[in-house]
């Protein structure tokens, strides 16, 4: 079998692996009962900024069943899909018949294995919690080729483990989720503009917590108003029209070259597009009826915007810092300053209180999510010093979206490791789950 060569959302690392594809579970475990010594990690969308889903010189599993004849969500909300279905493939469904799902990352493309495996957020964190809180229970392939079912209630340990544990404690087959109910696809958008980042960061204490959806942009380009930005708020549009129509579109209609010049986005055309967008939020509160996978997936509808960072790719640096030392999100950006580094793209999100998922990322306090070139050989000496800020202040990186953590902090960063380690060394005692990933990181 002739090698793939394979890569991630973020585009900065590739890897040549077996790419296995089984269109039935009796193909998965077939393929899963024959891994080789180079291990196996399963794949969904490739949505990864980091090595994740990869594993080079060994197999790469790709679910590609059952994606047909879902069934509707019964009349509470819970739903069964495949692992291998995306967002977008999901809300397409059960939008138009007034259910949402409660939790949902950056990008509608991601699988829900993947967001599994990522126990993902989304803008309303502090509401609704991640996406584990709302998986009433999963299928879940071992490395033995047995498939066991896991919940909060059985194989409880399991469950938490697999929440956040980007793959390495099997593979998901599919997941029971609960939805919520909504009275319509669209939101209304509260959208603010400040001057500063202390300004900013002021006014999202004291309104995040009146709406169920909440996320700053920031302009950690610009010299003048630096950590300048945008605050959005949103609520779900109650409608009692008895003849409205639920929709939910998630298909890119704007194409991108395959990868634009490393230098399209440098700071000037980065500085230009921020000053422009914050002229366009004005000055004053505006507030605006919008759609649903607008407000959550702005990007999408754009076809590979990655590609927009060049062929060197991207990092992107994510961290959540407890509420005693938000401190820390001032520090950071003031290093951000000093050291001009280009930060093309910050995004700051509040979050709620940790679950029990010893790899989970979020915390009580906030996050920070900025996006910086991969070419630029400053960047991974500088985010090794800040790594280090962040540990003292009880802070922790998403593993999820790593490329360049050092492993000795991991266990500074997630205190429950051992628990984990545990875990999947009783599951998986010969490591045949693996990745370039949990090689890189002594997982």
């Amino acid at each position: 079998m002739d090698k793939t060569e394979l890569g991630t959302w973020g585009n900065a690392k590739g890897s040549e692996s077996y790419l296995r594809e089984p269109k039935s579970i009796d193909d998965l475990r077939g393929i899963v009962e024959s891994v080789g010594n180079g291990g196996g990690i399963a794949r969904g969308s490739g949505m990864s900024y980091g090595d994740q889903p990869m594993n080079s010189d060994g197999d790469v599993i790709r679910p590609l069943f059952r994606k047909e004849n879902i069934e509707h969500p019964n009349s509470n909300g819970i739903i069964t899909v495949p692992s291998s279905l995306t967002f977008a493939e999901l809300l397409e469904r059960v939008v138009p018949l007034g259910w949402f799902m409660p939790v949902v990352p950056g990008t509608s493309f991601v699988t829900i294995g993947g967001a599994i495996a990522a126990d993902v957020h989304g803008k309303n964190h502090y509401r609704k919690s991640s996406i584990a809180s709302h998986i009433k229970s999963i299928a879940l392939m071992l490395a033995d080729g047995e498939t066991i079912r896991c919940s909060k209630t059985e194989e409880a340990a399991i469950f938490w483990a697999t929440m956040g544990g980007l793959g390495l404690t099997g593979i998901v087959i599919e997941a029971t989720i609960q939805l919520s109910r909504i009275r319509s696809s669209k939101v209304q958008v509260s959208r603010n503009s400040f001057g500063n980042f202390s300004d900013l960061f002021e006014a999202m204490k004291s309104q995040v917590n009146r709406f169920e959806y909440g996320v700053a942009w920031l302009d950690l380009i610009s010299k003048n108003n630096f950590g300048r930005g945008i605050l959005e708020t949103a609520n779900h549009e109650i409608s009692n029209n008895p003849h409205h129509e639920f929709s939910y579109i998630a298909k890119p209609t704007l194409p991108l070259p395959n990868h634009l010049a490393d230098s399209f986005l440098r700071r000037s055309t980065v500085k230009a597009y921020n000053s422009l967008r914050i002229l366009s939020a004005g000055r004053t509160e505006t507030i605006k009826k919008t759609e649903l996978s607008a407000f959550m997936h702005p990007l999408d509808k754009v076809r590979n915007w990655n590609r927009l960072y060049g062929k060197s790719g991207i990092i992107q640096w994510q961290i959540a810092v407890p509420e005693v030392s938000e401190h820390t999100l001032f520090d950071v950006i003031d290093s951000i300053q000093k050291a001009k580094v280009p930060a093309f793209l910050a995004v700051l999100k509040k979050l709620g209180a940790s679950n029990q998922a010893p790899l989970s990322f979020p915390m009580e306090g906030w996050t920070l999510a900025v996006d910086f070139p991969a070419n630029d050989k400053r960047i991974y000496g500088f985010l090794d010093a800040l790594d280090q800020e962040l540990v003292k202040a009880g802070g922790r990186i998403y593993l999820a979206k790593d490329a360049r953590l050092d492993p000795e902090l991991i266990p500074k960063m997630y205190p429950d490791l051992d628990e984990w380690k545990s875990i999947r060394k009783n599951i998986d005692p010969d490591r045949r789950w693996q990745s370039d990933f949990s090689r890189r990181l002594n997982l």
